[in-house]
């Protein structure tokens, strides 16, 4: 939306010539390239300019694929105010709301303006070692997870107020639009994606006489700062998950997650979309 209006400013006001840009990513299987061709053939044929590599001053970014080739695009571009929509070439592509043999209808609507911008709240974690300190967005979600196959153990703060000693495989901290990945395979409830908060599901959780843990996900507000602090003997590498991405990490101090000032902007063509993707990925 931001780039279209930039676009008919410069064309109307400057008198520059200018052809419109979309930026269309894609993941390497057969039908995902079909799709790219295709789309790329008629955009260009509506006066478009396509790139291949994501260019800030584009007004589209087109992720084809599953929701892995969403996120990918996503996070390479770092999470861009270039508003983004997915064409489907996966097995459940929750983000992706354009089907292979839409995609001329999808080019007809984004031209006439027959869709809605989303804004999908994001989450970030700062994260800190003896050596780093850094942050992290997320689209889905952040994973916490021993490197090995030992039980983690994890102190959990909300505002600073201790709320347990985790000990179990690990902890997932989603995105109400995460709430359908990974967290609702753990038991996690499903939040729609403008819901302000974000949710905190325990991996196989250990519940016995020396150890007391929520075993069932909870919901915290996005005006709370959610603090994980791995307990002093937990000296051994610590797996941490964006998105997917998966890194490791010694000697952390901490965790500390909450609300991102960013956002993730991207466009709907049916009102209703999220009602009809959730019956038909998952009923």
């Amino acid at each position: 939306m931001f780039n279209v209006l930039k676009y008919f400013y410069r064309l109307i006001v400057k008198g520059e010539v200018m052809k419109r840009l979309i930026n269309i990513f894609f993941n390497d299987n057969i039908k995902s390239l079909e799709a790219f061709i295709k789309t790329k053939e008629l955009f260009e044929k509506r006066g478009f300019e396509v790139s291949e590599t994501f260019k800030e001053e584009a007004e589209l970014s087109i992720c084809i694929g599953g929701d892995g080739a969403f996120l990918r695009g996503v996070h390479n571009s770092d999470f861009p105010k270039v508003p983004f929509v997915g064409i489907n070439t996966g097995t459940l592509g929750f983000f992706q709301e354009i089907s292979f043999d839409k995609i001329e209808k999808f080019i007809d609507d984004y031209i006439d303006g027959k869709y809605i911008v989303e804004k999908i709240r994001l989450l970030e974690c700062t994260l800190k070692t003896n050596d780093i300190i850094f942050s992290n967005k997320c689209l889905n979600d952040f994973v916490i997870k021993s490197n090995s196959s030992e039980i983690i153990h994890l102190d959990v703060y909300i505002d600073d107020n201790h709320l347990e000693t985790f000990a179990g495989d690990g902890l997932i901290i989603s995105t109400p639009s995460g709430s359908t990945a990974y967290n609702m395979s753990a038991g996690g409830s499903i939040m729609y994606p403008t819901l302000r908060g974000f949710q905190l599901t325990p991996l196989a959780p250990i519940f016995s006489k020396v150890y007391r843990t929520i075993s069932n996900s909870l919901v915290i507000p996005d005006t709370s700062i959610l603090k994980i602090v791995p307990l002093e003997n937990q000296n051994k590498k610590i797996s941490f998950i964006a998105d997917g991405i998966e890194k490791g990490y010694t000697d952390v101090s901490y965790f500390e997650f909450k609300k991102s000032r960013f956002k993730l902007y991207k466009l709907v063509f049916n009102e209703n979309w999220y009602w009809i993707n959730m019956k038909d990925k998952f009923l």
